[in-house]
């Protein structure tokens, strides 16, 4: 998959574990640290064609700057940046005073065709430029790119980079340097040598997060080991975010069959600028997850706010990263996830019954909001995910995957859920099999179950309207929507035996409200 491609959503589709570190700040005199970042790249690229070789150094923090040096794989006159990635747009205009040189080290004559696009005079295999690394307007959009603050920020080398496009371009790993102000750290799920420097073989999924006040824990689950990095002050200690993490990934490594790989890392920290405490914005990139989280000053709201992105953005380890599928199929592994997320809430008792049928209901009435929502089928709406159609494919993604687990539990008695359906998925594709493409892989995946083909014409591969009240009636749910009001989702006032136990499987407990009566 090339990088722009790549770079058009939010999840990637790969999941790459490298070890993780801490690094300490460069300890080389000033003079000596100008002439490592002049000499090293180049020394290196003589010595392995195939290596991109990097050095990346902070200017300054006000206003956050950094300068990229290097020598990329292979020569080549035209040169171009990422401008957007995950609906953040205008991030190659971040980039100034653009060097080139080529293997000698002599200067070459560089001209801006656009603001991403630039043309050398002749082949050129050096750079040197500087990135302004201000933070996104829009906060949410933090744990997308790259951004720098006084105390904290993370380079995401994606849209840092150089796109390598042209035949030759790639190159088979990645060596970089980084140098920090004093007393600030480093920590990735990437390898790195005894000499400091990091080896990326998928430089475009590295994340890496740094500050002065890093902190880190470790879990082990099964054969995975978790790598948990905070900064700054929170309302609950490092070993109970740790923790809740490291319960979700067990919870998801029972249901599908085991762990998608042996390291990962989260990566949890403030926002670069105030919002209020029920924000948070997340990513997962290979086996790094980037958290962005406001504060809250109550622990047990916190531990709450918590859980959400937690057990979202933790399943996507498995899907799709841990996957080798291609394609845009964001309406399963975005929208699918969250249903899926929600189960497990309600298994790890971060959610009741009612939170699930409440959340249900706030999917809904999303989804109603939407002017297109029966215009696009579920990969229609994938495909422009990051034009008009996020909401279809978070909450009708989410109503379509919670009708059919309902249907597929009521036509096996219980015996098969949707949760089979992503353990085949995680058993047939697990990386790093031969690539396929996704939409084909999960449709076939979903209407392989029993009677449920139908089901998969009609609400993923074509554009039905979903009347939730009609669709859930036959269970022994029921859906109300006053004028004015939102939907509110309840459990019938009369259930049949059948439509009780298969509530009972869902996490329904009718036992407190049969007590009252008696």
């Amino acid at each position: 998959m090339s990088l722009r491609k790549a770079f058009r959503r939010s999840s990637l589709i790969r999941f790459h574990h490298r070890r993780s570190f801490l690094v300490g700040p460069a300890s080389l005199a000033v003079a000596c640290l100008a002439l490592l970042l002049l000499v090293l790249p180049f020394n290196c690229a003589a010595q392995d064609s195939h290596s991109l070789n990097l050095n990346v150094q902070v200017l300054s923090l006000s206003p956050p700057r950094l300068k990229i040096e290097g020598a990329r794989a292979g020569p080549t006159r035209n040169w171009s940046f990422l401008n957007s990635y995950a609906g953040v747009t205008g991030l190659g205009e971040r980039i100034e005073n653009l060097r080139l040189a080529d293997a000698s080290g002599t200067d070459i004559p560089v001209r801006k065709l656009a603001p991403v696009e630039y043309e050398a005079e002749s082949a050129a295999i050096r750079f040197s430029y500087e990135v302004k690394l201000d933070a996104p307007v829009n906060p949410t959009d933090a744990s997308h790119v790259s951004w720098l603050a006084k105390d904290y920020g993370f380079f995401a080398l994606g849209d840092l980079l150089p796109l390598m496009n042209e035949p030759g371009g790639h190159a088979a790993q990645t060596l970089v340097r980084f140098s920090m102000p004093a007393q600030w750290r480093i920590a990735a799920n990437e390898t790195q040598g005894a000499d400091g420097q990091f080896v990326l073989t998928e430089t475009e999924r590295a994340v890496f997060f740094a500050g002065p006040g890093l902190r880190e824990r470790r879990e082990r689950i099964g054969s995975l080991e978790l790598a948990f990095v905070t900064t700054g002050e929170w309302s609950f200690a490092d070993e109970e975010a740790a923790s809740m993490a490291a319960s979700v990934i067990k919870d998801y490594a029972e249901k599908l069959g085991g762990v998608p790989g042996t390291r990962a890392m989260l990566m949890l920290s403030p926002f670069p600028s105030q919002v209020g405490a029920d924000r948070w914005s997340a990513e997962t990139r290979g086996g790094t997850v980037t958290l962005l989280s406001g504060k809250s000053p109550s622990k047990t709201a916190a531990l709450a706010q918590l859980s959400v992105p937690l057990t979202h953005e933790l399943f996507h380890l498995w899907i799709p990263n841990g996957l080798a599928l291609d394609g845009n199929y964001d309406w399963f592994y975005e929208g699918f996830t969250n249903y899926q997320a929600m189960r497990a809430g309600m298994r790890l008792n971060f959610l009741s019954f009612q939170d699930y049928l409440n959340s249900l209901g706030r999917a809904f009435d999303a989804y109603l909001l939407e002017a297109d929502r029966d215009k696009y089928s579920l990969p229609d709406a994938s495909q422009r995910r990051w034009t008009n159609s996020t909401a279809l494919v978070y909450h009708k993604g989410l109503l379509v995957a919670f009708l059919y687990d309902l249907q597929l539990r009521s036509q096996t008695g219980g015996k098969h859920s949707l949760d089979d359906v992503y353990k085949e998925l995680f058993q047939r594709y697990r990386a790093p099999l031969k690539r396929t493409d996704g939409n084909a892989a999960v449709i076939n995946a979903l209407s392989a179950q029993e009677k449920m083909k139908d089901f998969v014409r009609r609400y993923v591969e074509t554009a039905s309207a979903i009347e939730l009240a009609q669709a859930i009636a036959p269970f022994g749910l029921r859906a109300e929507r006053p004028a004015g009001f939102r939907t509110h989702v309840s459990v019938a006032d009369s259930l049949s035996r059948s439509q009780r136990d298969l509530l009972r499987k869902f996490g329904y407990n009718d036992e407190p409200q049969r007590a009252r009566r008696k």
